[in-house]
């Protein structure tokens, strides 16, 4: 009986692994600093903030284009303010285009579903996927002060040094994806993934005392909620044999 349990089990396992892949990958992510509280003739932002780290697994469902997506990432959460050209000015003569600060740190799992529009029997792939991902903060023991200088007009004057917030968060963000790529000797995986995330809470603040062209304004808040674009080219390796034509 323990022979057959044993069998059994094997077969689940082998089965399992024939049926699925595994990568890493490694790209640049965009992200978007939302104004809580604006600040006076401001831009909104969105820029390339950090790289992420990403692990992948995918379960292909047999005799079908979808598969189960599972994912790991890892990057750094960042929190900018972005001044109008001249506004403000160095002490050296340069414009300062703007301000940031990565105080935390973020891990976010995802799982999803995704649906192969190309052939299976073809070397190329086009997957659209959607998912559902836990979003966790841990806040980093680094001071604001130390990265920041001084906003000394001529447009905008800091009453105050730049201060920054940091959240221990956790939350659930969706997000829609999209996975290119070539699938090479049947079992290697190159591809390119590309995740629109929209994030609820703010794991990170940043608070600006200022007055504008000599008058006080009210305290201007920026919030980094994890809402952007995150890419990463991978590499992985099929378990089962990719048939191509």
């Amino acid at each position: 009986m323990k022979l057959l349990k044993s069998i059994f089990f094997i077969t689940i396992l082998c089965n399992i692994a024939n049926t699925q892949s595994i990568s890493i990958g490694y790209g640049p992510i965009f992200t978007h600093t939302n104004q809580k509280v604006k600040m006076v003739n401001s831009e909104e932002d969105f820029q390339n903030t950090d790289d992420q780290f990403l692990i992948n697994y995918e379960h292909f469902i047999k005799n079908t284009k979808f598969s189960v997506l599972g994912s790991y990432s890892s990057f750094n959460g960042h929190t900018w303010i972005k001044f109008r050209e001249g506004s403000v000015i160095a002490p050296d003569g340069f414009p300062v285009i703007g301000d940031g600060f990565s105080g935390v740190t973020l891990h976010r799992l995802d799982f999803g579903l995704s649906y192969n529009f190309i052939p299976e029997n073809f070397i190329f792939y086009l997957k659209p996927s959607l998912l559902i991902g836990i979003q966790k903060s841990i806040p980093e023991d680094v001071e604001i002060y130390s990265e920041l200088f001084k906003i000394d007009g001529p447009e905008y004057f800091e009453l105050e040094p730049i201060s920054a917030k940091k959240f221990n968060t956790t939350q659930i963000v969706p997000s829609l994806g999209l996975k290119t790529g070539i699938t090479l000797w049947k079992h290697i995986d190159l591809g390119l993934t590309i995740q629109g995330v929209l994030g609820f809470k703010s794991f990170q603040n940043m608070y600006f005392k200022y007055t504008y062209k000599g008058v006080p304004q009210e305290t201007a808040v920026f919030e980094a909620k994890g809402t952007g674009i995150y890419t990463a080219f991978s590499i992985g390796y099929r378990f089962i044999k990719h048939k191509v034509k």
